[in-house]
């Protein structure tokens, strides 16, 4: 029958329902899938016995096709998933109008760096804590947690911008608090995917949260544009907490995930301990070590492209635009790569490729003065960035204990959001002195030269799946 109506929770509710009843007979089911046989058609008619032909054969049909998104079988997952895909949009609607609000407030660039560096400082400070409370208690409380955080955070923001009381020292307060929040949220969700989905799937489901990530990147700006023009920055921030409400209660529908209590003492020792982990497993300190110099290295170029745009190329505002938009693309190619082709062969291999195949077109973004060539360089650098960031995420949740789970994934997400920004300080004092387009050459040089090195150096990378 028909699920009961659930509130304005109904639609994710009555999409698992459509897939459970459904969809998912086209699976073959494995892992904790309880999908039910595909019924048999009594073929009494021409029409019924062809019907009945084609059921016997659509298992075969479909299976190749299926597996590409075979971590939507799973129907905690795909709570996480929605969730994510909503709060995703509401996280980057809000980040484009807290920059138009403390511009309109300041009228100066310093403090856009300033909130910048806000939301930066908690991220390098407490992910690691975040890790181990991951490992330490229940996952899907620290993630409704959190989130809960976020809402309140972007509700009092928007009552104070409407009331016109906001004033910059408070955004300044509320971005840090943000970082805060998001310290914790970030390990607890990330590991919580490995735990919901079987494990030949979960370079599937990584891929998919991805692929809902980098879409909001397109989507969340696109739309915090109108509605800045409609409801104001206020009204932004207050529809970005509803986004977040979105994943307290995704959270609160996921099944229970058993916590061993991250191997017991205090915090500071399941720090200690995850550390030594990573530092004793040679493939697991090779891809932390690698991602973080990449992050330091070659992420930045996204936060210097006005200098491309106004100096190199000269084609304004409308031509940073495209080259962000053309990044973006390439992001959410690169996550739907990762997510369709899963685990083979090689894979330790083919990131390490990748990771030198962007450095050498951010070398050629760097060289040209051409706007179509940056146009398609732009793309290139998009998805390589958005392959290596998936495929180490998800080596890394594949090839680490489970219990430990939370703080390897921490010690990606540090290298991923808390190195970019330094990154970006150095390469802007950097480009001040010898000029940018020279900085992001250096640096796609020696990501290329890092990336073939860890091949060479550490078999063991090479040989990952």
């Amino acid at each position: 029958m028909w699920p009961r109506n659930t509130g304005p929770f109904r639609g994710v509710i009555v999409c698992d329902w459509w897939w459970r009843r459904g969809h998912r007979v086209f699976f073959k089911s494995g892992g904790f899938s309880t999908a039910s046989p595909t019924p048999q058609l009594q073929p009494t008619s021409p029409l019924n016995a062809l019907a009945a032909t084609i059921e016997q054969e659509a298992p075969h049909t479909y299976t190749a096709r299926s597996e590409r998104l075979g971590a939507l079988r799973y129907r905690d997952f795909r709570y996480l998933l929605f969730g994510q895909a909503v709060s995703a949009i509401g996280s980057w609607m809000q980040l484009v109008a807290l920059g138009w609000l403390v511009y309109s407030l300041t009228g100066s660039a310093f403090y856009l760096g300033l909130i910048g560096l806000a939301r930066a400082v908690p991220v390098l400070a407490f992910t690691l804590v975040g890790g181990a409370v991951a490992d330490r208690y229940d996952r899907r409380t620290v993630m409704a947690l959190a989130n809960g955080a976020v809402a309140i955070l972007a509700f009092a923001m928007g009552v104070l911008t409407w009331s016109g009381l906001i004033a910059v020292w408070q955004v300044v307060a509320i971005a840090f608090l943000l970082g805060v929040a998001f310290s914790f949220e970030m390990p607890s969700r990330q590991s919580l995917v490995s735990h919901v989905v079987a494990p030949k799937d979960v370079v599937n489901a990584v891929g998919l949260n991805s692929v809902a990530f980098n879409s909001a990147q397109i989507l969340g700006p696109a739309l915090a544009a109108v509605l800045i023009e409609t409801i104001g920055e206020g009204g932004v921030f207050l529809l970005n907490g509803a986004t977040s409400l979105a994943v307290v209660l995704t959270a609160l529908l996921i099944r229970p995930v058993p916590s061993d209590g991250g191997g017991g003492g205090g915090i500071l020792a399941n720090m200690l301990v995850g550390l030594r982990y990573v530092r004793r497993t040679p493939e697991l300190f090779a891809l932390v070590a690698s991602m973080a110099v990449i992050s330091l290295l070659a992420r930045p170029y996204i936060q210097l492209l006005p200098a491309f745009a106004r100096d190199v190329l000269d084609v304004g505002a409308s031509g940073l635009g495209a080259l962000n938009s053309a990044s973006g693309v390439g992001a959410v190619v690169g996550s739907m790569l990762v997510a369709m082709f899963g685990s083979y062969r090689g894979r330790g291999l083919a990131l390490m490729l990748s990771g030198a195949t962007f450095g050498v077109a951010l070398v050629v973004f760097s060289l040209s003065t051409n706007f179509t060539l940056s146009l398609v360089a732009s793309g290139a650098i998009g998805l390589l960035s958005a392959f290596t960031g998936i495929s180490s995420n998800t080596m890394l949740q594949t090839y680490s204990k489970p219990r430990l789970r939370g703080r390897v994934v921490s010690l990606h997400g540090l290298t991923m959001m808390g190195v970019v920004p330094l990154g970006v300080m150095l390469e802007g004092a950097l480009g001040s002195l010898i000029g940018v387009p020279l900085v992001v050459m250096i640096g796609g040089a020696l990501t290329a030269l890092v990336a073939l090195g860890t091949v060479l150096l550490v078999p063991r990378v090479r040989r990952l799946e």
